[in-house]
Order: C-alpha cells, then sequence, then structure tokens
C-alpha cells in the first residue's frame, strides 16, 4: 500500500485497487464495508491480463473473517461459488509401500495407512496440548490410538461421511471451504459493485505517476484515464506493479526458510 494524503489533511477520501481477482475484490468489498460507504473505492482490473492462479482454494478462516463481517450467509456465497465443506486434509499411504491408490492400505499392526491433518491448532486440557498426553501414553506404552483419532474430534466425524455443520447453523467442529477462486471474485464484484457502490475500471495500467516525495499520486491507463487517489493499494499479484517496480520495494527470497 502506498498513500499520497498530506500532514495537514490525513483523511482518506479515495482508494485506487491496483487488480481485480480474488485479493482485489475481497479488499474491495471488505473496505466498503469497514468505511461504511464514506470513501470512493475503485477497482482498476485490466481485462486482458489472465488471472494467475490454481483456481480454487482451501480457505479455514475466509467465512468468519469476510463473508461474516459482510453479513453474507454460507447459503448464498457457497451455491454461487461451487463451495465445499473441508474438516481435514487426508494424507493416504505414507507409511506403506506400494503404489499409488486413492484408498488406504493396511497397516503392519491393523488399521489404513491414513492420517488426518485438521485446521486449526492441536486442542488443550489445562493449557497444555493434548499432543503432549498422547505422546507420553505413546511412549510408556498405554495406547496405540493415531494421534489424529486421540486428539481431534473431526476424524470420526470425516469416517462416518458427516457434515461439520448442523441445519440450524451451528458446527460442532471447525471447517474451511473449498471453493472456485474465479467464482468468489466474481461474487464480491458482483457485491462490491451493487451493493456498495464500488467502482469498477476496466483498463490497463500503463504509467505510475508520482509526486515530489516519491509516492504514488495517480495510475495511467491505456485509454488515458487518470485516477488519483489518497491510498493505493496493491493487488496485481507476482507482478507488483506498484510495490516491486513503481515503489522498488526489493523483493526478499525466503526460500532459505523453506523445508
Amino acid at each position: 500500500m502506498t498513500g499520497t494524503s498530506t500532514a495537514t489533511d490525513n483523511a482518506i477520501k479515495k482508494v485506487v485497487i491496483l487488480g481485480g481477482g480474488t485479493a482485489g475484490w475481497m479488499t474491495a468489498a471488505y473496505l466498503g464495508k469497514a468505511l461504511h460507504s464514506t470513501v470512493d473505492v475503485t477497482v482498476l482490473e485490466a481485462p486482458s491480463i489472465p488471472r494467475i492462479g490454481v483456481g480454487e482454494a482451501t480457505v479455514p478462516n475466509l467465512h468468519r473473517v469476510l463473508f461474516d463481517f459482510l453479513g453474507i450467509e454460507e447459503e448464498e456465497w457457497m451455491r454461487e461459488c461451487n463451495a465445499s465443506y473441508k474438516m481435514a486434509v487426508r494424507f493416504i499411504n505414507w507409511r506403506t509401500p506400494g503404489k499409488g491408490q486413492s484408498g488406504p492400505r493396511e497397516l503392519d499392526k491393523g488399521g489404513p495407512d491414513h492420517f488426518y491433518h485438521p485446521f486449526g491448532i492441536s486442542p488443550e486440557h489445562d493449557n497444555i496440548p493434548m499432543s503432549h498426553y498422547w505422546f507420553k501414553n505413546k511412549f510408556e506404552g498405554k495406547t496405540d490410538e493415531p494421534y489424529d483419532y486421540a486428539c481431534f474430534r473431526e476424524a470420526p466425524l470425516m469416517d462416518a461421511n458427516k457434515a461439520p455443520r448442523h441445519l440450524d447453523g451451528t458446527s460442532p467442529t471447525r471447517y474451511a471451504w473449498h471453493f472456485d477462486a474465479a467464482l468468489v471474485a466474481d461474487f464480491l464484484r458482483r457485491f462490491a459493485t451493487e451493493k456498495q457502490g464500488v467502482n469498477h475500471v476496466q483498463d490497463e495500467m500503463t504509467r505510475v505517476e508520482k509526486d515530489e516525495r516519491g509516492f504514488v499520486k495517480a495510475l495511467h491507463t491505456k485509454e488515458g484515464r487518470v485516477l488519483d487517489a489518497d491510498l493505493f493499494v496493491d493487488c496485481s499479484g507476482f507482478r507488483s506493479l506498484l510495490m516491486n517496480q513503481a515503489m522498488e520495494e526489493p523483493f526478499v527470497d525466503m526460500s532459505d526458510q523453506l523445508l
């Protein structure tokens, strides 16, 4: 982000978001709600530039952080975005040799070769993670129950093919949503433009205009538009047209921290 407000007038009156997609329209919808439509919000999206991404996503806190804040129920957005519930990632046949297959093989000591990795941190008792109790019992030979079944409630729910939410909207467990990211972007675009008054400019940025301090002042487009603002949000993805290119903020490589 970068802004151009002066010291004598710090009130943000105009916001320009560069780039649409999921990030751009999530930002626009959130700002439209948080600022109660008191700020002019514009999304500059180039229709000729394809969206980059895998096309789908799994997000544990999307509804609680965004859609609850926007006042949109699951029954509305999930149908629009081909969404489904997801309680865990299931790792299959990591401990037994053989060809790849969709179903788990049998372990030497019995039981299926699979492991559920639920969303969220391990449950606690007396401020101690349940994994500590499980490891102590396992180390002392007091249990052969797998960690995921011993410490999480989600595993038996998934084995029984049960939903993570009751019909009345309450939930006995944590869960995420798996959805079509492009459909989420389109849904939020319609919501932001039709219900929040967000401006949608379909054009391509050609030049960034800076003020005497080196801050972004306006974005110039292919069709001759000049979009000035007090705050600019860079949602241009890996191209990072504002942060990395215009503002010359260096890319910080964290590959040395990865496994």
